[in-house]
């Protein structure tokens, strides 16, 4: 269990017990009828009560109609069960708020791997960076989404949303889309907005929420995002317009575009544990295959070679340790049929780092263990233990000799490593550790923290020990 002093509590992202978010409201209701309960007792003495009997029982129903009435508004405020999505006007979209220009990023050289930067972040992270030109995004737990320059890591605008961003933005050159809410969000939006100035587009509110990151089609202009409960959804990126909606089940993942077939992990039943990884026409949503796997959805489907899809499933939930955790890893074929399925000596952390030209995947466990299996059988190629507990997944630059892998315990401790054979070569100490993964861009390692965000330049060097 983490320190609650240094970490705060992180909210429920999946597993079996569930808040129905139609009942999120109620807790408004709370406070009022603490109020009456505090009168009732109060006015104990009888002589109290008779005198005041009328007032104190009328000063109470209208605390509860009153709670009613905010109960119902609340319903109002999202699409019906019917439409499932609807959306938004201009004046209900997301505010944008300036903070100053971003400076532009000057081509550099380092001599040494060093920190180039580090900055006090205005609202606590909770999604990993997503570089985007000279901007980089993080997704914050204060419903932010907030765009950091690049060269200095100075705050440049900050996007205002209704729920916590976990999801890490998805961006096709000057347009990126951004979704919001944990599971208790009674409702949530997928935002479209401009790069690089942040100014909102369009915005698609969902009676659900939006974890993970939406799937974009630049040759067809067209998305996929998963709202929970709600399904998978195709959208059309210019104004948001529904293409086709499928309730295949709960479904956190992003779905994987590939040779023109839809991958999707999903549970079918909330009630139940299971999991099922389908195929489906990207064109209208149409099942073409389903497979059916131990576990709850995880890690999104990846591509493991042109031949195998790699993902995993489990029992469990981002955040503090328990007895009962467990994860499998899978590779499934392209037409449905399961290759290989393996027990992981711990929950997986979405996403896994996919390394399919070396025939590798690494998985990141919450019980702070990295896990390399070859992609061909799933037996093990590498394992460490780095620490006590993963919040997040760790990073990848497979574009180097050897690749670099990039994992941050709870603790703080970056521990930089050949992603071949999970050998250390550079050891980083923070205070604490979060919720987003390190993240490799160009030259540049990015690490995020609750409340600080570094750059560190030169990982080249690390590549021949320096």
């Amino acid at each position: 269990m983490i320190d609650q002093k240094t970490v705060p509590p992180f909210p429920r992202l999946s597993g079996r017990l569930y808040i129905f978010p139609a009942l999120i409201p109620m807790v408004e209701i709370l406070p009022w009828l603490l109020t009456a309960v505090g009168a009732v007792a109060g006015a104990s003495q009888a002589a109290f009560w008779s005198r005041h009997r009328r007032k104190i029982l009328g000063f109470a129903a209208v605390c509860f109609i009153a709670a009613g009435a905010t109960v119902v508004w609340s319903h109002t405020q999202k699409p019906s069960e019917a439409e499932g999505s609807r959306l938004l006007a201009a004046a209900d979209m997301s505010k944008l708020e300036t903070h100053g220009n971003a400076a532009a990023p000057a081509d550099q050289k380092y001599d040494s791997f060093s920190e180039l930067w580090s900055v006090k972040t205005k609202n606590e992270t909770l999604a990993s960076p997503v570089i985007a030109g000279d901007l980089i995004l993080l997704g914050t737990f204060e419903a932010t989404l907030d765009a950091h320059a690049r060269a200095d890591g100075k705050l440049a605008w900050s996007l205002k949303k209704k729920e916590p961003i976990f999801t890490n933005a998805a961006v096709l050159k000057d347009m990126a889309f951004v979704g919001e809410g944990l599971h208790t969000a009674p409702s949530a939006s997928l935002t479209a907005f401009s790069l690089p100035d942040g100014k909102s587009v369009w915005e698609r509110q969902f009676r659900s929420h939006v974890e993970s990151q939406t799937t974009l089609d630049a040759k067809n202009r067209r998305l996929w995002t998963c709202a929970g409960e709600e399904g998978i959804w195709a959208l059309d990126m210019k104004d948001g317009a529904v293409l086709w909606r499928n309730k295949i089940g709960h479904t956190d993942a992003t779905p994987l575009l590939h040779d023109d077939h839809l991958y999707i992990s999903a549970q079918p039943d909330e009630k139940k544990v299971g999991a099922e990884l389908s195929s489906l026409d990207p064109d209208d949503g149409d099942i073409e295959w389903k497979t059916t796997l131990p576990g709850n959805t995880m890690g999104s489907p990846q591509m493991g070679g042109a031949d195998r899809i790699l993902l995993t499933t489990a029992v469990g939930q981002v955040g503090p340790q328990k007895a009962d955790d467990k994860g499998w890893s899978h590779a499934v074929g392209t037409d449905g049929k399961i290759i290989w399925s393996v027990n992981l000596p711990g929950m997986p952390l979405p996403e896994a780092a996919v390394l399919a030209d070396k025939g590798i995947v690494i998985h990141t466990l919450k019980s702070g263990d990295l896990i390399a299996l070859n992609i061909k059988d799933g037996s093990k190629l590498w394992h460490v233990k780095q620490g006590t507990e993963f919040l997040a997944p760790a990073g990848l630059r497979a574009n180097s000799t050897p690749p670099l892998l990039a994992g941050m315990t709870s603790d703080g401790v970056i521990s930089i490593r050949n992603a071949e054979d999970g050998t250390e070569i550079r050891r980083i100490k923070k205070p604490q550790g979060g919720y987003a993964a390190p993240v490799f861009d160009r030259d540049v390692l990015y690490i995020t923290t609750p409340h600080d965000f570094t750059a560190y330049g030169g990982v080249h060097l690390l590549t021949r020990g320096d």
